[in-house]
């Protein structure tokens, strides 16, 4: 979803993402994948989790001047690689969840 959600903005004339390396975002938002899955499973399902750590990776991009899309996709990659080495991949893959009531 996250990259036909935001692949018209690399045709957008005047969007900064129109000046991104296309393969370089998208090896970077594959890795965020990822860790939004690992997030999302790791908080028992909770998208307020997965929903601020989104808002925090925007906000950086734009506050920190001078980080690249190449140093970001470089760091979303070494973390879920991480991710996945240290806690295996169940926290990776869809389970079902005890609903309450």
């Amino acid at each position: 979803m996250g990259v036909m959600a935001h692949l018209p903005l690399f045709f957008w004339t005047g969007n900064p993402m129109a000046d991104y390396p296309f393969l370089t975002w998208f090896i970077g938002t594959i890795a965020l994948a990822f860790i939004y899955t690992w997030l999302y499973n790791s908080a028992q399902g909770s998208l307020l989790v997965v929903t601020l750590f989104h808002v925090l990776t925007n906000t950086f991009g734009v506050v920190i001047a001078g980080v690249s899309v190449t140093a970001l996709t470089v760091v979303y990659v070494v973390v879920a690689v991480l991710l996945v080495a240290v806690f295996g991949k169940d926290d990776l893959a869809r389970r079902e969840r005890v609903r309450a009531g």
